[in-house]
């Protein structure tokens, strides 16, 4: 594994279904940072199984160092200052993560009440509630994300609860990116 020579910031971004963790990678790719989603490093991979999860193949049981190096590989070649990495499901591929970057980084984990999400999917792709809930429930079961919820608040940096409006949680965002920016000056000046 080759680690970029440049200390980039690292954001990795996880959290609940549908709580707003693409919304997330699209504002700060926006503010300059460089967006790369889990799925096209997944896609990447030798190692593991083949699964299909929600209509596109993707990898499971695979070795987190070629994983680790896609993502160096992806981030070195990038002129960003910043990498925000989305979604991981993992809590422990996302601690791996976190610990081996040669620079700063921070896993954010972005979550809302269940009753807010399963009116954000509703509207947002015109099903009624019982569908939402049922897809938001399989979600995260097949995510895991109730089992993993005690990891995630031990290796989390910055908890996000995404009940307010879009002003609310993009000023919580450039809270985030402005520490990880402000991480960076100072690791290149000490």
């Amino acid at each position: 594994m080759t680690a970029p020579t440049a200390r980039p910031g690292l954001i990795l971004l996880a959290g609940t279904s549908e709580s707003g963790k693409s919304t997330a990678g699209t504002y700060l790719a926006q503010r300059g940072a460089q967006r790369i989603k889990i799925r096209t490093i997944l896609l990447a991979l030798t190692s593991g199984t083949e699964v299909r999860h929600e209509g596109v193949c993707t990898r499971e049981g695979f070795d987190t160092e070629e994983f680790l190096s896609i993502v160096y590989e992806r981030v070195r070649t990038a002129a960003a200052d910043v990498a925000v990495v989305e979604s991981f499901i993992d809590a422990e591929l996302a601690h791996a993560t976190k610990a081996s970057w040669p620079g700063p980084a921070a896993i954010v984990f972005i979550t809302a009440a269940e009753p807010l999400r399963v009116n954000r999917l509703a509207a947002a792709i015109s099903i009624d509630h019982t569908a939402a809930h049922a897809l938001i429930k399989a979600k995260d079961a097949r995510k895991r994300v109730n089992e993993q919820l005690p990891r995630w608040r031990q290796i989390t940096d910055h908890w996000i609860d995404n009940r307010h409006d879009l002003a609310h949680f993009t000023a919580t965002l450039d809270d985030v990116y402005a520490a990880t920016c402000h991480s960076i000056t100072r690791t290149d000046h000490s």
